[in-house]
Formats: structure tokens, C-alpha cells, sequence
């Protein structure tokens, strides 16, 4: 039996949604120059656990057991081999920054894609350098 346009219009929506909030590559409201060298682990792990002016806490996705995004055990390790020529630091600059513009294999596209708007250059550092002790 074919789709009543009422659900065919439903769907498209719905995906219209998801898509909308979904990480497109785009380039950093941000610039990584911009971000101090100095960061504070503890003030980042209170913002990779809390909402900050409306984002998402990145806990909601990266939680131990999580099997749609990538578990962040032994991330420091990994970070600086991720992308050739790139330091653990701006890798994962550019994957709270810019997350649609490297996807680990076997994740979609799917990260919050205004951490860069949300969150000041200071807090940005702050959760690079959480991230880091992980």
C-alpha cells in the first residue's frame, strides 16, 4: 500500500530535522590561533559534562558503553596519530571546532556542530585539555 503524502511529509521532515542538526564541515567561527595554550582539565570536564548556553554536554554522546559515538578511553593516546601533521591538541581542536571534518571510522556525521559558537576560545581550551587526560 503506497504512503499518504501527510506521511511521506512527515518523513521528510523528520529527516530534514536530524540533518539540520547534524555537523557539516565547515570552517571554525574560531580560529585554532585563537584558542590559549593553556588550559584548565578540571574547569573542562565540568563543560564535557554540562550544558553550556544551550549546547549539548558532551557526555550525552561520548558516556562509557555509548556505541553511537566514539568512546573517548585512552583518547590522549590516539589523538596526536589521528591526522598526519596535526598535534593531539589541534586535532581535537578541530573536532570540537569542526566536527564534520574528520569522522572516525564506522560514525556518521552526527556531532553538535556550534561548540564553536557556544563555547569561548577559553572553554575550548579548557576541554582540549580534559580531553587530553583521557
Amino acid at each position: 500500500m503506497p504512503m499518504s503524502w501527510g506521511t511521506i511529509t512527515a518523513v521528510v521532515t523528520a529527516i530534514v530535522i536530524l540533518l539540520a542538526g547534524c555537523a557539516q564541515n565547515t570552517e571554525s567561527r574560531i580560529p585554532y590561533s585563537e584558542i590559549p595554550p593553556e588550559g584548565d582539565p578540571a574547569r573542562g570536564e565540568q563543560l564535557f559534562n554540562e550544558s553550556i548556553n544551550a549546547a549539548p554536554p558532551c557526555s550525552n554522546c561520548h558516556a562509557a558503553g555509548n556505541t553511537a559515538s566514539p568512546d573517548l578511553t585512552g583518547y590522549s593516546a590516539i589523538a596526536g596519530e589521528r591526522v598526519a601533521g596535526e598535534t593531539a591538541r589541534e586535532y581535537t581542536f578541530y573536532s570540537i571546532a569542526e566536527p564534520g571534518r574528520y569522522i572516525v571510522e564506522g560514525y556518521g556525521n552526527a556531532m553538535y556542530d556550534r561548540y564553536d559558537e557556544k563555547l569561548t576560545p577559553q572553554q575550548i581550551a579548557d576541554l582540549i585539555a580534559y580531553l587530553l587526560t583521557l
